[in-house]
């Protein structure tokens, strides 16, 4: 796994964040560069318009590449204060201009106020995580990844998107699926059903009030039943 992949799993890029810590655009994407301390050398960062993080370590004697950065059998310990300072550097990005994803955020939040934790029912889909009411099996929410193009209808759109599907009133659907951020429930009966974008546009606070809600779906006929 290449460092890259390993500081920004499960990260999500605020990008209204890049300009300030001092990206550049050009494009769709955002380029950084950073001298190194340790030696004459130069770090060239670079954040694709889907958060991607990618980069590389320039000599700026040579003009080339160093290419001893992947190189993990390689110890020394001019190339592991390098591999030290890049990381760094990757790190600071990540703190200030990552957030951990708000998918992970609300499946940990489900586990702290009810204490439900997923299952994962689909062979073919085997991270599409499923919350149940333990008590009846009933679903309120189903995780997963998705093509945003699934939700827009734009099939070219091939960009992976975090989707939460939960289950609200009837009545309250046609207003919500006026707003950004949420579609007709893929793959769910669209009655009841809505997907939301789980991209940070939407506060923390009000995906779990719609948690609560579909979860409270789950017991509404028990609840009645014994009144």
């Amino acid at each position: 796994m290449d460092v890259e992949e390993e500081i920004f799993a499960k990260r999500q890029c605020r990008f209204n964040k890049l300009a300030a810590y001092g990206f550049k655009k050009n494009g769709d994407d955002y380029y950084l560069e950073v001298p190194l301390k340790s030696a004459n050398f130069l770090a060239k960062i670079r954040i694709s318009s889907a958060g991607k993080v990618s980069g590389n370590v320039y000599d700026l004697d040579t003009g080339e590449e160093y290419l001893l950065l992947r190189v993990e059998s390689n110890t020394g310990s001019f190339s592991a204060v390098v591999k030290a300072e890049y990381r760094a550097i990757l790190q600071d990005i990540a703190g200030k201009c990552f957030v951990k994803a708000q998918a992970d955020r609300i499946k940990d939040e489900i586990k702290s106020r009810y204490g439900d934790e997923p299952d994962f029912p689909f062979k073919k889909f085997p991270d599409y995580a499923v919350f149940r009411n333990p008590q009846n099996r009933k679903w309120y929410g189903l995780l997963m990844a998705v093509s945003l193009g699934k939700l827009t209808g734009d099939e070219k759109d091939q960009q992976e998107a975090a989707v939460l599907n939960l289950k609200l009133a009837e009545e309250k659907l046609p207003a919500l699926l006026k707003k950004a951020d949420f579609f007709p429930a893929y793959h769910m009966n669209k009655q009841n059903w809505l997907s939301v974008l789980l991209n940070n546009d939407l506060p923390d606070e009000e995906v779990l009030a719609m948690l609560d809600e579909s979860r409270a779906f789950t017991e509404r006929k028990k609840q009645q039943d014994g009144s």
